[in-house]
């Protein structure tokens, strides 16, 4: 395996590399041509909004369907004007909407597409919003997540933050104002690429091999085994209208990560000397030039990703310096050569864990 030493270069120099190894990095970046995002998603400035509805109502249905209930969004612009908008909201979700769990549940807002046209909500249906569950920086630690995936790949779900002031119609409370997330939808991803959401029987062998590839070394990285793709969990599936290409995966729930390390995640009383590992390569078996082409794409994007984190400043610097400790650890696991063995090469997973015959 090759050893790359880019940790020993200064920071502007690994940055000015970066660009010197483009035709590394758009193996991945050019693979999945795609339109526009939506105009919510062309700024990473934070929105400022306020949700009205009833959140008491919302909270105790316990429904496997939560119903919607009447709301209002209320957007300020940043010159000043209030736009209001008719919406439905929704609990949504199942582990998060607990209320043993989370003192509050992710939410789904259902906009009206006439209300919303030539707006900043332009083209959008219904968005999943991302909620604090017990601390707020769980929150914004899964937002930048989602920012380092979409570095790793075009072929990812765009997100926007957003501080949002929440208040209950029913007891005429303001209950808090707290950051939280917008998440792009399913079907307007699959718009963009192209594709449609696909529902029927794959195993990780039915996906474009590099794609795969690309999403189990970054959920290992960021230490999240949350997800499994033949039952779907946590992973979107994409259909080309291109029926000449692959089977595309796309990850979203990423609060499960040890780089997040919510409390919530870990069970009760238990010492976190006995927890399982989070860092678990749930990918496939591949050839070593394949390992070193993603792991050197990787290497490249290290200093991006620890941009991401250390110029978020609405985290506490111990997390960020904790978030980084965090990556640290991945690139001293695929620069050596018995770590690297023992959790990839020990782990991957072979055509006959799911009983299909070699090829």
């Amino acid at each position: 395996m090759i050893i790359i030493l880019t940790m020993l270069v200064p920071l502007k120099l690994r940055l000015l590399l970066i660009l010197a190894f483009s035709s590394v990095m758009t193996f991945v970046q050019g693979s999945y041509p795609a339109e526009k995002p939506d105009t919510l998603f062309l700024s990473d400035e934070i929105l400022n909004i306020e949700l009205r509805s009833d959140f008491t109502a919302i909270r105790a249905d316990t429904a496997a369907e939560p119903v919607y209930v009447d709301g209002k969004l209320l957007y300020h612009t940043p010159d000043g004007k209030t736009q209001i908008f008719d919406v439905k909201v929704r609990a949504r979700g199942d582990f998060r909407r607990n209320p043993e769990i989370c003192s509050f549940p992710p939410l789904r807002i259902n906009f009206k597409k006439k209300e919303v046209e030539n707006t900043i909500f332009m083209n959008e249906d219904k968005l999943k919003l991302v909620t604090p569950c017990q601390r707020e920086e769980d929150v914004l630690e899964e937002y930048l997540i989602y920012k380092m995936y979409n570095r790793v790949t075009d072929l990812s779900l765009n997100v926007r933050l957003v501080r949002i002031s929440y208040y209950d119609t029913s007891t005429e409370i303001e209950l808090f104002e707290r950051y939280s997330f917008f998440i792009e939808d399913d079907d307007r991803l699959a718009e963009r690429f192209h594709a449609k959401k696909f529902e029927g029987f794959l195993t990780p062998f039915d996906l474009e091999r590099e794609n795969f590839r690309i999403m189990s070394i970054f959920q290992y990285m960021i230490g999240n085994k949350d997800w499994f793709i033949t039952s779907r969990r946590n992973v979107i599936i994409l259909k080309p209208e291109d029926t000449t290409k692959a089977l595309l995966a796309v990850p979203y729930d990423f609060d499960f990560a040890g780089l997040i390390d919510a409390s919530y995640t870990k069970p009760r009383n238990v010492p976190e000397r006995f927890l399982s590992p989070r860092k678990v390569y749930k990918g496939l078996c591949y050839t070593s030039e394949e390992y070193d082409n993603t792991f050197e794409y990787f290497w490249e994007l290290k200093p991006v990703f620890e941009s991401i984190l250390e110029e978020e400043k609405l985290i506490s610097r111990a997390t960020i310096i904790r978030n980084l400790r965090y990556l640290d650890e991945f690139y001293a696991t695929i620069q050596d050569d018995d770590s690297f063995r023992n959790q990839f090469l020990v782990l991957c997973q072979t055509r006959r864990m799911y009983n299909l015959p070699e090829n």
